[in-house]
């Protein structure tokens, strides 16, 4: 195990689901910051939509950074989904403005972190 003193430590992993959209440039912002990433493809299970989830480890304290970094990279958007109206003889669907995007970020204090 490496110790908090080295200068390779990570002891916190952010995991950061972004739509596919913005991925690219919050990627490219969370490399500036010399962090090492892993890129998952996933699906959104809201409107089904495709997403990446971004594995970011990295030593405590790089909170404040990695996240202004994504708040500047993952906007929301106002899209548009169909929604059948209740009562109406024929199926119209009536557009229904949905806000999507940004980022969900969870951040979880790594206990055990080696290369091997």
């Amino acid at each position: 195990m490496i110790s908090d003193s080295s200068p390779g430590v990570i002891n916190r992993l952010m995991m950061a689901v972004v739509q596919e959209q913005d991925v690219s440039s919050a990627e490219r912002a969370l490399k500036r910051l010399s962090l090492n990433i892993i890129r998952l493809p996933s699906t959104g299970g809201f409107l089904g939509k495709r997403s990446t989830t971004l594995l970011i480890g990295f030593k405590a304290g790089l909170e404040g950074n990695i996240m202004q970094a994504l708040r500047r990279n993952c906007r929301s958007r106002v899209e548009y989904i169909a929604i059948p109206i209740d009562g109406s003889p024929l199926p119209l669907p009536t557009p229904t403005p949905v806000t999507v995007g940004g980022a969900t970020v969870f951040t979880l204090q790594v206990e055990r972190y080696e290369e091997i």
